[in-house]
């Protein structure tokens, strides 16, 4: 039934209904034109934060400078064809003049001279808080002692201007919403195209993947601008092609193949991301580990690492100068400077390790990590995944990270590893010898028992005649001092605390790796797998690549 309201008045009265139309037609007015100037103000926002103080700008805010940064990664055979993984940013070099820039690069300076351990933690978390509020409200109390720091010692030219190269990737503009196309290209007689079309995301960023029905050589990557830009951005590169089967390594890059120094403290690490040459990066043994593992079993390699995506291109010379080449896969960079590279994000690691297994179902592959992080872990759930493609587990014992007690740090890897001898490989090896040896003959008939003279049988039973004689009492044990026990002077108890009452020499993080060795090798023999995988804690090289070598041959 039909009841009378607004509606109705407005048929009976037609002015009051027009009054009423004009109302709502003057509110959508206003609505509409609300939300499109927010979103028109919204996009200028955030271009002003991607692209403002940019001489160069202009053309639909498009920077004239607009480079591509491309990151190799590969190409594999699938069914009916082959995919490529396409992984790029487009941007423009930052503005030094800018304020962030200034003020960014002004600190970072003054972690080039000599201070002490508090005034640096203090620095580092200035520059820690470097987002837009606290950049505001710190650059004024800042200028001041960065205006007393430029009138002391300054540091050498030599090192601001390798500074300024290590860090000029965090001051790159992002150029987002970009349309750009992607062209893969086969051999240059019978050339072959397949195209794709992507726009840039809010961080500038490109990731895709392109089939073809043909082995690509190379991409062409072209930016399209506007008609009337002035200049036509477009680049090519060359396609890596990995065999879907064989062997390969998946490894991690700080403290396990660079001296970066995660575990220590912050000024080392400082120094050694952004100062150190990068030769200095090197540790004993790796390099030559790893060349051996692609010239002796053709191993294609992956480096997957929580390094911010900004230091990609010292990364990149480091790996092209001493190790096999492969991708590098790092992370995006959180917005914090040093904290982009000390926090430790086993997540994102595990989505590349993940999206590489899917990629090469029939590969078999060698996990590298160090102790520094939670490699161990990650590893570990990864195999549980995927138990038929891991073969092998080795962790790279960094300092400082295995025990409380320094000198202690050799120890408790041996401790770790016959923990997983005992309960996880040794297991595996009796299970397959009981298996061998079930399939053999029976052993032999023991000989016959020998006959004894009567000497020797009167001998034997006056030997055990019971004698009636009461033994004589021990000497009594001289009182001991508690005090000066050797028991005191170090626990290995449980990792509960009942009583609070453990000895200041307690190894609490040596007692927390045998708790989650004793995890891990659980979870793994609960895989039961025909053949173990090998997990082996090590600071040699040359102990897991003779690991492997023994374990490819006895499969």
């Amino acid at each position: 039934m039909y009841s009378p309201g607004v509606n109705s008045t407005s048929v009976e009265n037609g002015t009051e209904g027009s009054t009423m139309n004009k109302r709502q037609r003057l509110f959508n007015l206003v609505r509409n034109t609300k939300n499109t100037y927010m979103q028109g103000w919204t996009s200028s926002f955030y271009q002003r934060d991607s692209l403002g103080n940019d001489e160069n700008q202009g053309y639909g805010n498009l920077p004239l400078n607009m480079e591509i940064l491309f990151y190799p990664t590969y190409t594999t055979k699938i069914m009916n064809g082959y995919e490529t993984i396409v992984r790029l940013a487009v941007c423009a070099p930052g503005n030094p003049a800018g304020r962030r820039n200034r003020f960014l690069l002004s600190l970072c300076k003054q972690f080039l001279k000599p201070m002490n351990s508090d005034d640096f933690e203090n620095k580092f978390d200035s520059l820690n808080r470097d987002d837009q509020s606290s950049l505001s409200q710190t650059t004024s109390s800042s200028n001041s002692s960065l205006s007393s720091f430029s009138a002391r010692s300054s540091p050498g030219q030599d090192e601001v201007e390798v500074l300024k190269s290590r860090i000029s990737g965090f001051m790159l503009r992002k150029v987002p919403n970009l349309p750009i196309i992607v062209d893969l290209v086969s051999h240059e007689q019978d050339a072959q195209y397949e195209t794709a079309f992507a726009n840039t995301d809010n961080l500038g960023n490109v990731s895709l993947r392109m089939f073809s029905s043909f082995l690509p050589k190379k991409l062409r990557i072209t930016l399209d601008t506007p008609t009337d830009f002035p200049k036509v951005i477009t680049q090519q590169f060359p396609c890596d092609y990995i065999e879907p089967t064989g062997y390969g390594v998946i490894s991690d890059i700080d403290d396990t193949i660079k001296h970066t120094g995660v575990t220590g403290d912050k000024r080392s690490m400082f120094r050694s991301v952004f100062l150190n040459d990068i030769d200095s990066w090197l540790i004993h043994g790796v390099s030559r580990w790893y060349n051996s593992l692609k010239e002796i079993f053709g191993a294609d390699f992956f480096y997957v690492s929580n390094s911010p995506v900004q230091t990609y291109p010292a990364l990149k010379e480091y790996v092209t100068r001493h190790f096999p080449k492969g991708p590098l896969f790092l992370k995006q960079y959180s917005g914090n400077l040093l904290a982009s590279i000390m926090t430790s994000s086993s997540n994102r690691k595990m989505g590349a390790i993940t999206q590489i297994f899917k990629d090469f179902p029939h590969k078999k592959f060698i996990l590298i990590g160090d102790s520094g992080e939670l490699d161990f872990e990650t590893y570990v759930s990864v195999s549980l995944h995927y138990p038929e493609q891991v073969t092998a587990i080795y962790i790279r014992c960094c300092k400082d990270s295995m025990s409380d007690l320094g000198l202690r740090e050799a120890e408790v890897m041996q401790e770790l590893n016959e923990i997983i001898n005992e309960e996880y490989l040794m297991t595996s090896v009796v299970q397959e010898t009981e298996n061998s040896e079930s399939r053999k003959s029976g052993p032999p008939v023991p000989s016959r028992k020998p006959k004894l003279t009567p000497e020797q049988e009167r001998e034997i039973f006056e030997s055990r005649k019971i004698s009636l004689a009461a033994p004589a009492l021990p000497p009594r044990p001289r009182p001991t001092n508690t005090q000066d026990s050797d028991t005191l002077f170090y626990y290995t108890p449980s990792t509960q605390n009942d009583y609070g009452t453990y000895s200041s020499f307690f190894d609490k993080r040596g007692d927390n790796w045998r708790n989650r060795v004793k995890s891990g090798v659980r979870k793994l023999k609960d895989l039961q797998k025909e053949t173990a995988i090998r997990v082996m804690f090590f600071t040699d090289p040359e102990l897991p690549l003779e690991d492997y070598i023994r374990h490819v041959k006895h499969e």
